[in-house]
């Protein structure tokens, strides 16, 4: 699946993968289980993939720095004038940056190719948050993408991870069925990957149980850098 896919789809505003409400699991483990208000500002998270998402907005009004990196420069000025946030945009390597610090803390997001990222982008990142990005991508783009994903962070930068698995004779995806085996598969040489709780949620997502899903478990991991 190539970028195309993803710039066609916002381009023809095919968005129902875009989530409206703030992602339960950033709020528990980065609210409830997070650090102090106050220590917040230390922290950087990297939000993969991020289209226009609320999880940023989110980020940045509880203290944290946000760094973004979207394809589609159609999501990224969305995420700004749908939150009424006032922004910045400069050229950087031949590829657009957006800044915004309306908020307690700056958001930035690289408009570009994921792929294209060198470590210098991310070296001030402490944390990733993957909600949409492993499960937006087919399986033969994953090892690819883990194995980018290394090459950017520093040892003991954390990601929350959360898969889906569902039946993929039910749906085709966009999103994808992720299985912990692959999870493992994928990034066990690079990182310690811990399985921190998982859930049923197809009644909560009526959308995917019209496309015809029976079953859908959302799974949550916490990944560290080696």
């Amino acid at each position: 699946m190539e970028i195309d896919f993803w710039l066609e789809r916002w381009n023809n505003d095919q968005t129902g993968f875009h989530q409206q409400k703030v992602n339960p699991y950033l709020v528990y483990f980065y609210g409830q289980k997070g650090p102090a208000l106050e220590q917040r500002d230390r922290l950087k998270v990297f939000v993969p993939l991020c289209g226009k998402s609320k999880d940023m907005l989110w980020l940045s009004q509880n203290n944290y720095r946000v760094f973004g990196v979207e394809c589609s420069d159609r999501a990224v000025q969305g995420f700004f004038e749908d939150n009424a946030l006032n922004y910045k945009h400069a050229e950087k390597d031949q590829h657009a940056l957006y800044q915004s610090s309306d908020l307690p803390s700056l958001i930035e997001i690289f408009q570009g190719d994921f792929f294209e990222l060198q470590p210098s982008d991310l070296d001030d990142v402490t944390d990733i948050f993957d909600r949409a990005s492993l499960v937006a991508l087919p399986v033969d783009m994953r090892q690819r993408y883990a194995d980018k994903m290394a090459e950017l962070l520093q040892p003991g930068v954390r990601t929350l991870l959360v898969t889906l698995t569902f039946d993929h004779a039910e749906m085709n995806g966009p999103p994808f069925s992720v299985t912990e085996d692959e999870v493992n598969a994928l990034y066990a040489d690079n990182f310690s990957v811990q399985k921190l709780l998982f859930k049923e949620v197809i009644e909560e997502e009526p959308g995917l149980k019209n496309r015809g899903l029976t079953s859908l478990v959302e799974t949550v991991y916490k990944l560290v850098r080696k």
